[in-house]
């Protein structure tokens, strides 16, 4: 190529910014001059700048940013995440160290993951469509070693064993866990007490509760909640979190693990602390009283405790359904007041096996478990609640004061939120009984039916369906069907 041809070819860097050199002490020409000026005042003069710098301050300042998000489906995940087995140097061998700041491709997957798995470990509040705030929604964990280690666990063991279908975890899994306890070990014992109950210890813990709790190992998960309940104490209670998604993961934790395993929450439980008050916009107001009444007749509630937590859940799905209408953003704080307000309350209470007041708790218990906890296309092990949920809706079946509306809702709950209705004949045959007993023609009819209970269309419309579909063989759904 010639000089002359070199000189001809157009750079990037002189279409876009000219490097303007100078090696003498003589000042530019004019024309150099106005060059500088130019470039100079661009940044300045450009159009939409302003305006997106403006943006950008107003939206780390907004709690919530409106999304249309859709159903994740788990598979999904997989796509965006990189497994963690180490680079190999010959067939069995691996570069197997990792630094105390995680290796780089550890924070990459847990950047990538992140995006995604707050949907799935949450669906409420994506389908509400929004999406919290970097920083006030991001992990509790930082970058803290210890909890990046055991978070490259956990994220490695959901991959492999939800949606590989893998029974072992991975060598690299393993070394990640095995770091990560020896880390949080010698930090324990060590003589800093600030850094023993900081945010970036106790969410480690809470990771290794929220781990066991995934596995079924409920009693492994108690212990782990127990300790992080003494590491609150000694930061001053509860109150020190408030603000913190910290507090909101551990209350999740706490809760789902009492649930499932049917023992006493570590939280609200002390003579010292009251319950999580109601939300105010929740609360029966005079001119619906009426409406409420008629709703509380149709469930044959008579229990007073109850009935609040009833009147209060179904105020809350009118909300969403009414924010998921007209797009309007629902203040997330609501979703967590609602949700620590009523499952608590009803963590307490007690009725007899066979009563009616027993077989509404548990269904209000499976139906926060569902709207609350649930990842999504998850069902839970086996365990104590859904024993006691099958025992309890078996028990009143038979009972004559109980109507079929109500025995349809609290089936199709139980389908939704703990069983995997194909392998359940009594939930099965029990759904098909009751639509008959209550003339459904169609899904249309059943979600009429199941609406006039408790019911949040943008989570449960699909999976509603496809319960009734697999009993009727509709393959086609319109919307008649």
């Amino acid at each position: 190529m010639t000089e002359q041809d070199e000189s001809r070819m157009p750079s990037a860097s002189s279409t876009r910014m000219p490097f303007i050199v100078s090696s003498g002490i003589e000042k530019a020409d004019s024309v150099t001059r106005k060059l500088i000026r130019s470039h100079a005042r661009r940044g300045k003069t450009r159009k939409g700048v302003g305006t997106t710098v403006k943006n950008r301050s107003t939206n780390k300042k907004t709690d919530i940013i409106r999304a249309q998000l859709g159903p994740l489906k788990l598979e999904e995940v997989v796509e965006t995440y990189t497994p963690l087995v180490p680079g190999r140097i010959g067939l069995n061998l691996y570069f197997i160290k990792f630094s105390d700041n995680v290796e780089s491709l550890t924070l990459s997957n847990m950047a990538k993951v992140t995006t995604v798995a707050r949907r799935v470990t949450f669906p409420l509040r994506a389908a509400v469509g929004f999406q919290g705030d970097n920083e006030r929604w991001g992990s509790p964990f930082g970058r803290d070693a210890i909890a990046l280690h055991i978070m490259a666990f956990a994220v490695q063991g959901f991959i492999d064993k939800v949606l590989r279908h893998q029974d072992n975890l991975n060598l690299a899994a393993i070394l990640h866990f095995q770091e990560g306890l020896g880390l949080l070990r010698e930090r324990l014992l060590g003589n800093d007490n600030k850094i023993k109950t900081s945010d970036s210890t106790m969410g480690a813990v809470l990771k290794l509760a929220s781990i066991a709790c995934f596995d079924g190992d409920y009693e492994t998960s108690k212990k782990h909640m127990e300790g992080l309940r003494k590491m609150v104490d000694l930061r001053g209670g509860l109150d020190a979190f408030k603000g913190k998604s910290l507090l909101l993961e551990m209350l999740r934790c706490d809760l789902g693990i009492s649930l499932l395993g049917g023992s006493c929450p570590v939280f609200f439980v002390q003579p010292s602390e009251l319950m999580p008050p109601y939300p105010e916009k929740l609360l029966p107001i005079p001119f619906d009283g009426i409406s409420s009444r008629g709703d509380l007749k149709q469930v044959q509630i008579t229990d007073d405790g109850l009935k609040m937590a009833w009147s209060v859940l179904k105020k809350f799905c009118s909300f969403i359904d009414l924010g998921v209408q007209t797009q309007r953003t629902i203040r997330p704080d609501l979703i967590y007041e609602t949700m620590a307000a009523v499952a608590y309350r009803l963590l307490h209470m007690h009725f007899s096996v066979k009563s009616i007041d027993e077989a509404v708790r548990q269904g209000l218990l499976a139906f926060c478990y569902h709207i609350f906890l649930q990842w999504q296309d998850m069902k839970p092990h086996y365990c104590n609640f859904t024993a006691a949920f099958k025992s309890c809706i078996l028990s009143i079946e038979c009972s004559d004061g109980v109507s079929s509306q109500l025995m349809l809702w609290l089936l199709t709950i139980g389908a939704v939120s703990l069983f995997h209705i194909s392998e359940e004949v009594w939930l099965r045959d029990g759904v098909k009984e009751h639509i008959g007993r209550c003339q459904v023609k169609s899904w249309r009819d059943m979600q009429n039916i199941l609406k006039s209970f408790m019911w949040i269309a943008v989570l449960d419309e699909q999976p509603g369906r496809d319960i009734y579909n697999s009993l009727f063989g509709c393959k086609i759904c319109t919307g008649l069907c």
